[in-house]
């Protein structure tokens, strides 16, 4: 008694069409929660309406967005699936690990990083009624830290000894991760939180709360390192950029490279490649990462400034011009940057020109490929060695098994006894990367044989293959 019933108040806006129209039965564009909540769930709904518009603005209820967010949340379960699949193929317990258990790579450290800026900054912004920032930060973390980004970085560490603690440091990170995700998820979607929740973390920890909404909010201020945030936001951006480069030459991501260079004036850019270029080596799929104030190997190719030379040269233009297309661009160049001065000799004649008289194009040996980000260039090496072209084909070759798997339904864990028959020169290509296709398609057993006839048997699924121009015939048996 005697106290004010509340302390804040938030009016909302009306909901409209997605044309912005009131929502009228005569004009038949009601959309009732009942229907949005058969189809998708109250989760998904309580999400968008946050989600879509500043909650004191109005919203236009629009199906596409809707389903946007839908979108989202089978990304979260299709991440908790694949978490718990592997983390109860190999009884991963969290309460039971120790610091002396695992290793923590710098990706670990980021994504613990990133949940516990996510649960702080999420909190304040609920403080503040901002609930559109707060849930568009949580839907940047599931679909751009968590699944894309993170879940790819460790995916090939799931496939390691179980006791491993470089696969156990992943597992501990993963499930730091979900665990900080739902804890501030939970008042939004209660539902498919409290389930993630009781599988995820009352399955292992019997002393846990009886339910996700009895945990305590809160982050570990120790745990967040803004600067590790920013460098992985800049070697995510130098993996764009090379991804892109690799499509302009039209190279396949699967295939390695000998290096890639990238190019900045930016201390700190440069820095924080160096310190995380084992993450850009592995997602760049590249031997070595270099990194340089200027492109050593481009080649300058001289023009005249016809703005510039066009009023004083005037019909002298074209033995200027004719110079300059014929001469070493690069000299030219240097001169420049050394004098800022550069003089024309040619036809008994003497033109003397200065900095902005001369324009370069640039040009890039015929083996490299570049693209921009935003702190500078990234150069792809695209020759294609003995030792790239060797692994490229087994790279192939693995992923036609590995399709083949999946047209058995093979459980993960299942191994496989293979037989490739192929040409002699595919063969011998593959041949040296024997060990790396048995590890990566849970071989037992490898057979590589010249010829182009298959094992025709009845336990036997035998597929034929044309690889990079190559008749390639497969036989995998799943080993009982």
């Amino acid at each position: 008694m005697g106290q004010v019933p509340y302390k804040k108040v938030l009016m909302h806006g009306f909901v409209l069409d997605e044309h912005g129209k009131k929502m009228s039965k005569s004009l038949g564009n009601v959309v009732s929660p009942e229907e949005v909540i058969e189809k998708y769930g109250a989760d998904v709904l309580r999400f968008y309406l946050l989600w879509a518009s500043k909650p004191w603005d109005d919203l236009k209820f629009v199906w596409d967005e809707l389903l946007n967010v839908n979108k989202m949340f089978n990304i979260l379960w299709n991440v908790y699936v694949f978490s718990t699949t592997y983390m109860s193929l190999d009884e991963f317990n969290p309460t039971k690990i120790t610091e002396k258990d695992i290793i923590l790579r710098d990706e670990d450290n980021w994504i613990i990083s990133r949940a516990n800026t996510l649960v702080k900054e999420v909190g304040e912004d609920l403080e503040k009624l901002s609930f559109h920032k707060a849930t568009r930060k949580i839907n940047n973390f599931i679909l751009e830290d968590l699944s894309r980004w993170y879940v790819r970085l460790i995916r090939g560490r799931t496939w390691v000894e179980s006791d491993d603690p470089d696969k156990l440091g992943a597992y501990y990170s993963l499930y730091t991760a979900i665990y900080k995700l739902i804890s501030v998820l939970c008042p939004i979607a209660p539902h498919v939180c409290e389930e993630i929740y009781e599988n995820l973390v009352k399955g292992v920890d019997e002393n846990a709360p009886e339910s996700i909404h009895m945990l305590d909010w809160g982050y570990d201020e120790s745990k967040i390192d803004s600067d590790l945030e920013q460098k992985m936001d800049v070697v995510r951006e130098v993996i764009e950029a090379s991804a892109r480069a690799r499509d302009i030459a039209r190279y396949k991501l699967r295939w390695p490279v000998s290096d890639i260079t990238i190019v900045s004036q930016d201390e700190d850019v440069l820095k924080a490649i160096e310190e995380l270029q084992d993450i850009i080596k592995d997602q760049s799929n590249t031997k070595e990462v270099l990194t340089a104030a200027e492109f050593e190997n481009l080649s300058f190719n001289a023009k005249p400034n016809l703005k510039t030379l066009g009023p004083r040269l005037k019909g002298d233009m074209g033995i200027v011009k004719k110079y300059l297309e014929e001469a070493d661009g690069n000299l030219i160049k240097n001169e420049l940057d050394d004098t800022g001065k550069f003089t024309v000799e040619a036809d008994g004649k003497s033109f003397e020109l200065d900095d902005g008289d001369i324009l370069f194009d640039t040009e890039l040996p015929d083996d490299f490929v570049s693209s921009e980000f935003e702190f500078g260039n990234v150069f792809v090496n695209t020759n294609v060695t003995t030792e790239i072209k060797q692994e490229a084909m087994a790279r192939e070759l693995i992923r036609r098994v590995q399709d083949m798997r999946k047209d058995l339904d093979l459980d993960v864990e299942a191994n496989i006894d293979a037989v490739v028959s192929t040409s002699s020169e595919f063969k011998e290509l593959i041949l040296p990367q024997s060990e790396f296709i048995v590890n990566e398609i849970r071989a037992r057993s490898l057979i590589t044989s010249d010829g182009k006839e298959c094992l025709d048997c009845e336990d036997v699924y035998t597929k034929d293959w044309d690889i990079e121009g190559e008749d390639v015939c497969i036989s995998i048996r799943l080993v009982q």
